[in-house]
C-alpha cells in the first residue's frame, strides 16, 4: 500500500508541475502549488504512517499549517489585484495598474 501512496503523490506532484509550467493565470498556478505542497504532505505522512517513523508526523503537520496560511495569504493578495486591476493574469497587472 505504501507503494501506491508514493505513485499518488508522485501523479500530484507531476500534475501540479504541468500546472505551475502551463498556465499563466493567477489562480491556476496558484491551485499547482498548492498540488505540489499537497504531494509532499502525502509523501511525508505516508512514510511516517507504514515505514513507522514518527518524526515526520509533526513535520507533516507543520507543513498542512503552512499550506492553509499560504494558501489564505495568496487568496487575499489575488483578491486585492482583482479589485484594483481587474486582471487575474500576473503579465497584464502592470497594464491594469495604469489604467
Amino acid at each position: 500500500m505504501f507503494e501506491v501512496d508514493m505513485i499518488f503523490a508522485f501523479a500530484l506532484f507531476s500534475v501540479g508541475l504541468f500546472g505551475i509550467t502551463s498556465h499563466k493565470d493567477f489562480l491556476r498556478i496558484f491551485f499547482s502549488l498548492e498540488m505540489l505542497i499537497n504531494a509532499v504532505i502525502l509523501m511525508l505522512a505516508s512514510s511516517a504512517h507504514y515505514l513507522g517513523l514518527p518524526q515526520n508526523l509533526p513535520v507533516a503537520y507543520m507543513f498542512i499549517i503552512i499550506a492553509t496560511l499560504e494558501a489564505a495569504v495568496g487568496i487575499l493578495i489575488f483578491a486585492a489585484a482583482n479589485k484594483f486591476t481587474h486582471v487575474s493574469v500576473p503579465d497584464e497587472l502592470s497594464e491594469g495598474l495604469n489604467k
